[in-house]
């Protein structure tokens, strides 16, 4: 029974990850810790380990349709992947309830961060527009530290910065989060593996729900439209940051 709602849950984070080119850990993460009662480490390690697949997968079918600027997603990676580590190693020994309220709150700015953009108020930038680079290795470092922390990938960090502060369309944005989030998770869970944290046997299960979720999800996600992808991310996003934030505090 906990194998067969292990891979429905894992398909479900999937499906949504990769819809909305996050990776799944915002789904994923909460379901290990709150539905599986897995201790907040482990979830976190797993979601990791299990947004590799996800990953690979969904920025697969966002490559195919053009929505992935390599450029920013060699940045992001390069100073991202610094950060996985060094989250990897603080997250072992952060108090759990403050791992959850942090990652409430960071939901919750995800949140009013996206609503708050009004689309076409300034005018968008192509793919393979060189940003500033060091504006996008701070934000890549923080979103390395903060995903191998909370195990959520960096999605709900990079979307963000490269739609409201790079000023990417959401498409390019989720396209290239999809991509890079795959490459920060891989650092992380080498880390948590090294460390014994890692349970490679229910990550295998998990990711056989979260590579088929994530097909689905990425092939609905690069039809969707732009508005369609923003309700549906931030009615997301305002439940898990209400649930984790009353879960953490308790």
């Amino acid at each position: 029974m906990t194998e067969l709602l292990l891979i429905s849950g894992a398909f479900f984070a999937g499906l949504v990850g990769g819809f909305l080119g996050l990776g799944g850990g915002v789904i994923l993460v909460p379901f290990l810790s709150l539905v599986i009662s897995l201790p907040m480490h482990q979830a976190v390690a797993l979601s990791l380990a299990t947004i590799m697949a996800n990953s690979l997968v969904s920025s697969t079918e966002y490559l195919r349709k053009d929505m992935v600027d390599l450029r920013l997603v060699i940045l992001l990676s390069i100073f991202a992947s610094v950060g996985a580590v060094a989250g990897s190693i603080l997250g072992k020994y952060a108090p759990e309830n403050y791992l959850q309220v942090a990652f409430s709150l960071m939901l919750a700015y995800t949140t009013y961060s996206i609503l708050k953009k009004k689309d076409g108020a300034v005018p968008e930038r192509k793919s393979g527009h060189e940003p500033n680079i060091w504006a996008v290795g701070l934000i890549a470092l923080l979103a390395g530290i903060l995903s191998s922390m909370l195990g959520i990938g960096g999605g709900v960090l990079i979307i963000p910065a490269a739609y409201l502060i790079f000023n990417y369309p959401m498409n390019i944005a989720r396209g290239s989060s999809a991509f890079t989030i795959g490459i920060i998770a891989t650092t992380g869970s080498v880390v948590y593996f090294v460390q014994g944290i890692l349970n490679v046997e229910s990550a295998g299960q998990i990711m056989l729900g979260t590579i088929a979720g994530g097909w689905l999800g990425s092939w609905l996600g690069t039809r969707a439209k732009s508005n369609v992808v923003k309700a549906v991310f931030s009615l997301l996003l305002i439940y898990l940051a209400i649930k984790m934030f009353l879960q953490g505090i308790a």
